[in-house]
């Protein structure tokens, strides 16, 4: 295992209360903030950053709908078109690849 060395600065009561631990348990102060870490990510499916929380707020309440999901309304209320009236609207039309082609100036 590759160990990195790596400062922190810790809020005094933070620091104290760690140390009380460490002691309290005959290991060392390192020893017990790894072990903290460790318990605190093994339990991370339950921990929200505040990003996630305030979208699933948001969500909740309504005022956000998925991206994936905000065009199903319409599509929902969408009438049903077969291919032939798909083929009747498009007919006469430039195909796209012309339009991109012309966007690009090439033509």
């Amino acid at each position: 295992m590759t160990v990195v060395k790596l400062t922190v600065r810790l809020p005094e009561t933070l620091h104290q209360t760690l140390k009380r631990k460490a002691r309290s348990e005959s290991r060392s102060l390192n020893q017990t903030i790894i072990e903290e870490l460790w318990r605190a990510l093994a339990s991370e499916a339950t921990y929200e950053t505040d990003r996630e929380h305030t979208r699933r707020v948001l969500r909740e309440s309504g005022l956000l709908v998925d991206r994936e999901r905000w065009v199903e309304k319409y599509v929902e209320a969408a009438p049903d078109v077969t291919i032939e009236e798909v083929r009747a609207s498009w007919e006469g039309q430039a195909p796209l690849s012309e339009d991109m082609i012309a966007d690009r100036g090439e033509r």
